[in-house]
């Protein structure tokens, strides 16, 4: 990726949910890496997004897009919106509803990655339910990607990437290509339902394994 690339990070968890960093750590780890927008996408909150922004207009940090990653009767679904939302529906077919009624967009989360809550080949019935569908998702085994590579590709639907960090050095790790630098959150917003940005195809950084692994330890121990 060169350095002219518009990147955004897509896919990540705070302790808002079950990730080991706070929303200012995953703040001020996104200026340093260069990201000109990140999505906060905590389990079923936007908690996390809120945080996010308070802290990034203080620092002047990234565009935040409000975000969450819902557990759905389908499986697990990311969800981008302009603004934090208390609550959302957890069947697929009125969280659709819902996302149009406010603004939102919904893209398919490691939609074949096994032992996630993944929607699998579910999908292909559903494709007019979802935005996009998140063809890279580099905590996963990098094959597992590629079913949701060429379902998009087959279907002419917009394909994101994101790291799903949960420790900071995941952070970037495969973010979302942006054609320009966008000046508001909903440009964004329909950059991805147009198909008009570009997923890339990073994988795990090794230096991130220890944290992950540390990270696993300290959760078990509640």
């Amino acid at each position: 990726m060169g350095n002219a690339e518009i990147l955004a990070e897509l896919h990540m968890h705070t302790r808002a949910s079950d990730g080991a960093m706070t929303p200012e750590e995953a703040v001020r780890a996104a200026v340093r890496k260069g990201l000109c927008c990140i999505a906060v996408t905590d389990h079923d909150t936007f908690r996390g997004s809120s945080l996010a922004e308070r802290i990034s207009r203080v620092v002047e940090g990234p565009m935040i897009i409000h975000g969450a990653e819902i557990r759905t009767d389908h499986g697990d679904v990311l969800v981008y919106c302009e603004e934090s939302h208390e609550e959302t529906p957890r069947i697929l077919t009125e969280l659709r509803d819902w996302a149009d009624d406010n603004n939102c967009i919904l893209a398919a989360a490691h939609p074949f990655h096994p032992g996630r809550s993944s929607i699998g080949f579910k999908i292909r019935e559903m494709l007019d339910l979802f935005d996009a569908i998140e063809v890279w998702n580099s905590r996963g085994i990098p094959f597992l990607n590629l079913p949701a590579m060429i379902v998009a590709g087959k279907n002419n639907k917009p394909g994101i990437s994101g790291s799903d960090a949960h420790v900071l050095p995941e952070i970037g790790s495969s973010p979302t290509i942006l054609p320009e630098m966008p000046k508001t959150v909903s440009e964004v917003l329909e950059w991805i339902s147009k198909g008009l940005v570009k997923p890339s195809y990073g994988l795990l950084p090794p230096k991130a394994v220890p944290y992950i692994l540390a990270w696993s330890i300290v959760r078990r121990l509640g």
